[in-house]
C-alpha cells in the first residue's frame, strides 16, 4: 500500500496581520494546506517545526546579511534537517489613516503591537499619543480603537476607501524580509547565499583563526561573524556569507580537517 504525500501547513508568528502572511506566503510562491497555524509567539513557532514534520515556518529575519543573534541560536537548536530554504522582502506594508472621512485631529494613533515596533522610531517625531492594541486584535476592533484615537497605523490591505492617508512617515520604511524554515530536501531551491555554525571540538588561543583561514583560502568573504558562547570557554560560531550548494559543501568538509562540526541554518537564494 503506498503512502500519500503529507500536506505541508505552514506556522507563522500571530505578530503581523493575516493581509501580510497572504502576501508573504504569494512571494514566496508556497503551495500546501490553506490552513495557516498563527502561534502565539516565536519560542512556540520554533517549537512547533521542530517537532511537526507537516508544518514549515514563517520568521522575520531582519537584514539577510546580518540577523539577529536570537535567529541564529534558535536555528542552531532545532532539528538539523530544518534550516532557512528561502528568504523573500515585500513593502514595509504599514499605512497611517485618517478616520471619519479626514475629519477632526489625529492626536493619538491605535496600532498594534508589531506595528508600534515598525514604526515608533520614525513616527515619533510627529508627537501623537500612541494607542497599542494586541497582534491579535482585528480590523474591525482596531479601527474600533482609530476612530476613538483619530487615526490608525493599519496593513496596506486594510485600508477603507473612505480614510484619508497622513503621508510623510511611513512611506519610505525599508522592506520586511522573512524567510521559510523547511526541512532540508523540501523543494530546495537554488542556493546563492548561506548561513553556517561552526563549533570547534577542542578550543584554544588561535582556534577561531584556523576556522577563519579555511574560509579565505575557499576565496569566501563574510558577511557576518558572531561569537556565540555558550558555557566555560566555549563558543558557537555563526557565519552568513555567499556561496553556492557545491561550495557550501567543500567548506564544511574543510572545517571538519581542522576539528570543527558544523551544521548548516540556512541556504537560500539571495538578491545580487
Amino acid at each position: 500500500m503506498s503512502l500519500l504525500p503529507m500536506t505541508r501547513s505552514l506556522a507563522h508568528p500571530s505578530t503581523d496581520p493575516p493581509t501580510l502572511i497572504a502576501r508573504v506566503r504569494a512571494a514566496l510562491g508556497w503551495h500546501g494546506s490553506d490552513f495557516l497555524v498563527g502561534l502565539q509567539g516565536y519560542d512556540e513557532l520554533m517549537a512547533t517545526v521542530d517537532v511537526a514534520h507537516d508544518v514549515e515556518g514563517l520568521v522575520r529575519v531582519g537584514d539577510p546579511t546580518s540577523p539577529p543573534l536570537r535567529l541564529l541560536r534558535a536555528l542552531n537548536a532545532v532539528d538539523p534537517d530544518l534550516r532557512l530554504s528561502r528568504v523573500v522582502s515585500v513593502p514595509c506594508p504599514w499605512r497611517w489613516t485618517r478616520l471619519g472621512g479626514g475629519t477632526g485631529d489625529a492626536q493619538a494613533v491605535a496600532l498594534r503591537q508589531q506595528a508600534y515596533s515598525d514604526v515608533v522610531g520614525v513616527m515619533g517625531r510627529a508627537g501623537v499619543a500612541f494607542r497599542v492594541m494586541p497582534d491579535d486584535a482585528t480590523t474591525e476592533e482596531l479601527y474600533a480603537a482609530g476612530q476613538e484615537a483619530g487615526s490608525a497605523v493599519v496593513d496596506v490591505d486594510e485600508l477603507r476607501p473612505d480614510d484619508v492617508l497622513i503621508v510623510g512617515f511611513l512611506e519610505q520604511q525599508p522592506p520586511l524580509s522573512y524567510g521559510l524554515l523547511a526541512r532540508a530536501g523540501a523543494g530546495d531551491q537554488e542556493v546563492t547565499a548561506a548561513w553556517l555554525s561552526m563549533t570547534p571540538e577542542r578550543e584554544s588561543p588561535g582556534t577561531l583563526m584556523v576556522a577563519l583561514e579555511r574560509i579565505n583560502a575557499l576565496g569566501i568573504d563574510l558577511d557576518f561573524l558572531h561569537s556565540d558562547p555558550h558555557g566555560p570557554g566555549l563558543h558557537d560560531f555563526h557565519v552568513g556569507f555567499r556561496s553556492d550548494a557545491q561550495r557550501l559543501d567543500e567548506l564544511q568538509a574543510a572545517l571538519a580537517e581542522v576539528g570543527f562540526s558544523s551544521r548548516v541554518l540556512a541556504a537560500f537564494a539571495q538578491d545580487r
